[in-house]
Parts: C-alpha cells; sequence; structure tokens
C-alpha cells in the first residue's frame, strides 16, 4: 500500500477485523467487505478477497465519491459503503456478512426484533419497543432486496443508517453493520450473530418464551 495515500496501520487494523470476522465464520469464502473511513479516504477490502486472506495488498482506496486513488479494485459493494458513510458522519467503520445464521433471516424476509434476550434488547430495541421517530429501537430491519452491487441496494440500505440504525439485513443477501470503529463493528456483528444462533437454538428444543413489555421497558431504562 502507498504510504503516502493511507497509514499503513489502518490498513494493518482492517486487516485483523477482517481476519476475525472469518474466524468468526460470518464471511465464509470470498463473500463479505470491511472498510474503514481515514479523513477523506475509504479503505475497502477488493473485489474477490477472502477476508480470511487478506493482506495490505488487497485493500482498495477510494475518495468519498468512488473514484479509485490506488488501482486495486475494490469490492463491488462500494457504493453501499460510501452511501453510508455519506449518510452517517459518525460511521467510521463498515463491515458487511453473510453469517448463515444472520443470513437466514433475511432469506426469510424476517427482522431481528423478538424479545428474548436482555442484551440485545438493549442495544437494538424490540418489535414492541420504538415509533415511527425513533425506527432505530425496533431490533434489526431488514432492508428491500434489490441487486447486489447496485445503487438500488446502496440506497435502501443507507437510508436505514440514515435512520439510526447501526446494523441492516438485507433481503436474501446478508447483513451490514457501521460503527465508529471496526472493533464496535464487529462487536454489533458478534452480538447479532449470537442472537441468531440463539434463536435457532431454541427453536429446536421448544417453545420460545418473550420478555414483557414491563420487562423491556425496565431493561430500556438501563440507559437512563
Amino acid at each position: 500500500m502507498n504510504k503516502d495515500n493511507a497509514d499503513n496501520l489502518t490498513g494493518e487494523n482492517v486487516i485483523y477485523w477482517a481476519k476475525r470476522a472469518y474466524g468468526a465464520k460470518m464471511v465464509p469464502g470470498t463473500s463479505g467487505n470491511i472498510s474503514v473511513l481515514e479523513g477523506d479516504k475509504v479503505l475497502l477490502s477488493a473485489s474477490g478477497v477472502c477476508l480470511g486472506d487478506m493482506e495490505l495488498k488487497d485493500i482498495a482506496i477510494l475518495n468519498i465519491d468512488g473514484e479509485n486513488l490506488n488501482n486495486i479494485k475494490p469490492s463491488s459493494e462500494k457504493l453501499m459503503h460510501l452511501e453510508i458513510y455519506k449518510k452517517r458522519p459518525d460511521i467510521k467503520a463498515i463491515i458487511h456478512i453473510h453469517c448463515p445464521y444472520a443470513t437466514s433471516f433475511a432469506v426469510c424476509h424476517k427482522e431481528m426484533n423478538e424479545p428474548i434476550l436482555p442484551e440485545f434488547i438493549y442495544n437494538f430495541g424490540t418489535a414492541q419497543t420504538g415509533t415511527d421517530d425513533n425506527k432505530a429501537q425496533r431490533g434489526v430491519p431488514s432492508a428491500k432486496y434489490a441487486l447486489p452491487s447496485s445503487f438500488e441496494l446502496a440506497e435502501e440500505v443507507s437510508n436505514y443508517f440514515r435512520d439510526g440504525n447501526n446494523a441492516v439485513l438485507m433481503e436474501n443477501h446478508g447483513l451490514v453493520a457501521g460503527a465508529a470503529s471496526l472493533k464496535q463493528t464487529f462487536y454489533i456483528l458478534e452480538s447479532i450473530q449470537a442472537y441468531a444462533k440463539t434463536y435457532f437454538a431454541a427453536k429446536f428444543l421448544g417453545e420460545i418464551h418473550k420478555l414483557n413489555e414491563e420487562e423491556i421497558l425496565k431493561i430500556k431504562n438501563l440507559k437512563g
């Protein structure tokens, strides 16, 4: 990577969290992509790269308008990353995954919002909480299907981030999350993955017992 274009330490950080995502079985094969916004530049995983095998040479550098600055072909989902950054200035890192457990919800066009785990309710809300003015507190929403890599998909998904969501399912596709750092983004995804795994295991064991509205409110009030 050209030292004049981006700090190698930032590139190494991207590689570290890419490998963490691969090790957590969030991005099988060459699926998924990862990026950070560093000043006025976006470091984005290259097209067709396995995140578990990433090296510095596998990081494309773009400006916020999508112009390629180092001649490395970026992930085909670059439009989605760029649109999220444009609409949410507080977000500096994005990871898009294809974890089978989470993607199963997307395939079923089912949002993640059932009140079964206090931590999930605290971080994402539920179907029983939130209003039209607070869409980010109704769990993890599911964006309507659009062709992968298209501007239509980028627009659809980024609008959920604009409304305050930090994680969005994509129908028949996968899941994307964003935060102020790659560490925070990874933790969001890990929490969602744990929710999905717990949901499937509970369905297998028997009837799922949901927390009631009073219990949900108490959890919400922990935020103060």
